[in-house]
């Protein structure tokens, strides 16, 4: 029995598998930036670790909604590929806000 990634690569293109690997890239850079600032909250001060936490769970939603629908796509070879990838590229977006506002905490608390 072939394996999931055996099998897609032999049904899809070549150009969705590069794609699949420069999103499955993407998301593991924003992973690691995540856990980067957990480590970071973990060093905050009380008064913004809360906050931070929030902002840091909100953050990590959003990486899980890429994710999900990131598999999603592949799973579902009907859908429209150009529009797969702009919703995808629409939740990068709202992941860097996330990310943003949970950073701009961090680097507050430290000034502070």
């Amino acid at each position: 029995m072939a394996t999931n990634a055996t099998s897609r690569t032999k049904a899809e293109p070549n150009l969705n598998t590069v794609a699949d690997d420069e999103l499955d890239g993407v998301l593991d850079d924003w992973h690691a930036r995540i856990d980067e600032l957990k480590v970071q909250v973990d060093l905050a001060t009380m008064d913004v670790r809360e906050d931070m936490a929030k902002r840091l769970e909100v953050t990590e939603n959003v990486y899980l909604a890429v994710r999900s629908r990131l598999a999603d796509a592949r799973h579902d070879a009907g859908k429209n590929m150009a529009t797969v990838r702009q919703s995808v590229d629409q939740l990068l977006v709202d992941l860097r806000r996330a990310y943003d506002d949970a950073e701009a905490v961090v680097k507050r608390s430290h000034g502070a």
